[in-house]
């Protein structure tokens, strides 16, 4: 199967916006695939990270939301902590607001003149005015456009704090509270643009073609992931399970790294 995918390019400069579908993409399998190929096209490889020109490239992969375990959004960019490529992925509603606002990729280049965060669903899109919300915490952004962006739909509020907003080359972004962009200074790039948040609220159906043979493989993946033995362990404990055997196999980041086991685990 062939899908068209969708691109949403916005110019912050310009204010110019615009959907493209791209079926030539298609081969490029996956998020980091798609992810890769457009920041291939936008970059400006001798320029600096914070150049305002520089690409922040967000994409999801052709089976985002379609399937149990497929969550993730990656982000591309250049890195102003290492001056090379930054490659991001984060969980939570991201990659399933962005499905159902119609979106598959989002190429975002320019600068605002003044700080702004993006309103994106399958029927609008739009630069809006972040003056009131500059300086303020992740935890306080959210909430603010929670009660700025209203309405029905699955909502995913991507933003970044005082750090990035200083372009401290390793900010982060912060997505829907308990996941991040991390490393590579993301949130840096989101500040050299003026770019507060983006708030992204997906309405519209998925649909697939055979919905009994659908159902049937999502059931037995379901399983696959939920119910096996290396699954099962997380059940009661979470990842906190895995500290002594990490730290017995000298993998446990102890003392800032200095080393991988603690006697204590």
């Amino acid at each position: 199967m062939t899908r068209d995918v969708k691109v949403l390019y916005i110019d912050l400069t310009t204010g110019k916006m615009s959907r493209k579908l791209r079926p030539d993409l298609a081969e490029y399998l996956g998020g980091a695939g798609i992810a890769t190929k457009l920041l291939q096209e936008e970059i400006l490889p001798q320029e600096d990270a914070l150049d305002p020109r520089q690409p922040i490239i967000l994409a999801t992969g052709p089976l985002a939301m379609i399937y149990p375990s497929v969550t993730k959004t990656v982000a591309m960019f250049k890195s102003p902590l290492t001056g090379e490529l930054g490659e991001s992925h984060a969980g939570m509603r991201l990659a399933m607001a962005m499905r159902l606002a119609g979106v598959d990729a989002i190429v975002i280049t320019g600068k605002s003149e003044s700080p702004c965060y993006l309103s994106i669903s399958d029927q609008f899109v739009g630069i809006k005015n972040a003056e009131p919300l500059w300086g303020f915490s992740v935890e306080e952004v959210g909430r603010s456009l929670r009660e700025l962006e209203p309405g029905s739909g699955h909502r995913s509020c991507i933003r970044i704090g005082p750090a990035g907003e200083k372009q401290v080359s390793f900010a982060c972004v912060n997505v829907d509270t308990f996941r991040h962009f991390g490393r590579l200074g993301l949130g840096a790039v989101f500040g050299s643009k003026m770019l507060k948040a983006i708030v992204i609220t997906g309405a519209h159906d998925e649909l697939v073609g055979d919905r009994p043979k659908y159902n049937a493989i999502y059931q037995e993946l379901y399983e696959k992931c939920v119910r096996t033995g290396a699954m099962e362990k997380y059940h009661e404990l979470g990842t906190p399970v895995n500290i002594k055997p990490l730290s017995a196999m000298g993998g446990l980041p102890t003392l800032n790294l200095q080393t991988g086991t603690f006697d204590q685990a």
